[in-house]
């Protein structure tokens, strides 16, 4: 009877195992299904110029900002590499923790959506002492230069999700954590290419 109990004890184990892990991959293919019309943009601006065809970085700000919404995207394979928690502009606005507009005026405090691509590493005042610049290739975000709207880090910056809790805003930087910048930087210094298109969008 003992071993009976204890057999169906490990099947039902091994059984709540195998659903969790469907469950786990079918996520995983949701979240990267979500993304294929924004990845299909990346690649027809690839064909456009000397970028990374390897990787590029995805800002979903339909998504609120209590989640992480900055996601590094590996294009070979077709899958998530990481996802970071990212701020946007407190001159957007917010309704339920997104932006409710974007801007591309100078002293405008606002996010911008569109392509852009990353440039130099350059010294920050902010976080780890890490900015990069970000070149907008869009009418929607081609001030980004002159603006002054770079990726750095804060200390004030979580690495994992508050949801349902806000994250704080920037001045129109994407400014994400001090480890998540690390992690970032360390990994395009490893690329060849250093030219990763990054795209911002909120549809």
């Amino acid at each position: 009877m003992k071993k009976n109990k204890l057999l169906s004890g490990l099947a039902l184990l091994l059984i709540t195992f195998f659903i969790t892990w469907m469950c786990f991959v079918n996520l995983g293919n949701l979240k990267v299904n979500r993304y294929k019309k924004e990845v299909e943009v990346v690649k027809a601006t690839l064909k456009e110029g000397n970028y990374n065809k390897e990787y590029c970085v995805l800002v979903d700000f339909s998504l609120h900002s209590g989640k992480k919404r900055m996601i590094l995207y590996d294009l070979q394979n077709e899958k998530i590499k990481r996802t970071f928690m990212v701020a946007h502009g407190e001159g957007c606005g917010q309704e339920n923790g997104k932006p409710q507009s974007f801007s591309n005026v100078p002293n405008s405090y606002c996010s911008s959506e569109g392509m852009a691509v990353i440039g130099n590493r350059d010294y920050s005042n902010w976080g780890i002492n890490i900015k990069y610049w970000l070149k907008g290739l869009d009418d929607t975000n081609n001030n980004m230069r002159k603006r002054v709207v770079v990726i750095h880090s804060w200390g004030g910056i979580p690495e994992f999700s508050i949801y349902p809790f806000k994250l704080v805003q920037s001045q129109g930087c994407f400014t994400i954590s001090n480890n998540s910048l690390k992690y970032l930087d360390e990994f395009i210094f490893r690329q060849d290419n250093k030219k990763l298109l990054f795209y911002t969008f909120s549809h």
